[in-house]
């Protein structure tokens, strides 16, 4: 009798971890965008019987709403649990990994910031492999305005946020872009192609290029950056830089669900 209830136990949990799965899938493909009963179902092989009978309880838990006539849809719930685990992310610990890779195959130095009003912060720095010492260090702030990090931050934002972000006038260098019109070409041109530039716009012979991280809905939660003297970032090798940037951006906003 005690065997018997042994196997008839392991039996148990096999369908509740097997129901389980097929939950998760359910909402998997919900989020997906299948929403009517006879996709679901046939999406996991499934009856409809069975596939309804999960999903109904999914909304009774609040994993997902159904909305009669339209289907099935992510439930409030789950929005709430989907947001806890973005903000139990640590932003630094994730990309870190991804910064000294690109530190390592550009030798350069390689930056991490946020953007905090009119200026970005740097939230992690990986020192570059050069005899090239930069002044920056995590805290620093610079205006957003002249900076790679900044551009490629803003150039991702509704336009309506860019004109509370520029300071007319600004000149932290001779190529600081202090007319509003030619930042606002400079972000354009920043949306278009994927990256930011820092031409010593912020500081005197010092270049960068940025590209933006994105968070699961498209916005942009960051920027990763190469830094380095102008006489190694010239126009030559800049295409180069730029591509192993924005593939590092790319990498870190996938783990965020971008």
């Amino acid at each position: 009798m005690g065997a018997m209830k042994g196997r008839g136990g392991k039996a148990s949990e096999t369908s509740g971890a097997q129901t389980l799965l097929r939950g998760l899938w359910l909402l998997e493909r919900v989020a997906d965008g299948v929403h009517d009963l006879p996709g679901l179902a046939q999406a996991l092989g499934l009856s409809r019987s069975t596939a309804h009978r999960i999903l109904s309880a999914l909304v009774r838990e609040g994993y997902l709403r159904h909305e009669p006539r339209k289907g099935y849809f992510l439930g409030p719930k789950l929005i709430r649990l989907g947001f806890k685990a973005y903000g139990s992310l640590h932003l630094p610990s994730l990309a870190r990994p991804h910064l000294e890779a690109l530190r390592d195959a550009t030798l350069e130095t390689v930056h991490l910031a946020v953007l905090d009003g009119k200026e970005v912060v740097y939230i992690d720095k990986v020192p570059g492999k050069r005899e090239l010492l930069l002044a920056s260090q995590i805290g620093s702030r610079f205006p957003a305005q002249s900076t790679a990090l900044g551009k490629a931050l803003l150039a991702f934002l509704p336009e309506e946020r860019w004109p509370m972000a520029f300071t007319p006038g600004l000149k932290r260098t001779p190529n600081t872009l202090s007319d509003f019109a030619r930042f606002r070409e400079e972000l354009l041109a920043t949306r278009a192609r994927g990256y930011a530039l820092d031409l010593e716009e912020n500081e005197p012979g010092v270049r960068c290029v940025a590209a933006p991280i994105l968070n699961g809905r498209g916005e942009p939660v960051a920027a990763v950056s190469v830094s380095t003297a102008a006489i190694y970032l010239d126009e030559e090798r800049l295409p180069e830089v730029a591509a192993e940037v924005v593939r590092t951006a790319q990498r870190i906003s996938r783990e965020l669900g971008g």
